[in-house]
């Protein structure tokens, strides 16, 4: 798999956050694209920190038994 190979995709957004983003596209020099790209992985790097700090959390005791896990990977199938 190629790593420059992009996704188009739409989203909609309202028109004010839009004329944000040009504003601040024209005053970065750079594009949309750029911006929300950059805005989903902070948001990402965010979410994977603090799912993180919650697992820290995480004692042996609170994990399930042998027995749960393979009744939980039965249900899967």
């Amino acid at each position: 798999m190629q790593k420059n190979i992009k996704s188009r995709i739409s989203i909609t957004i309202f028109p004010a956050v839009n004329e944000m983003l040009e504003k601040l596209s024209k005053r970065e020099n750079v594009s949309k694209s750029v911006l929300v790209e950059k805005a989903v992985k902070d948001f990402l790097k965010k979410q994977l920190e603090k799912d993180a700090k919650k697992l820290a959390k995480l004692k042996f005791s609170d994990l399930p038994s042998e027995d749960d896990w393979m009744q939980i990977q039965s249900n899967i199938d």
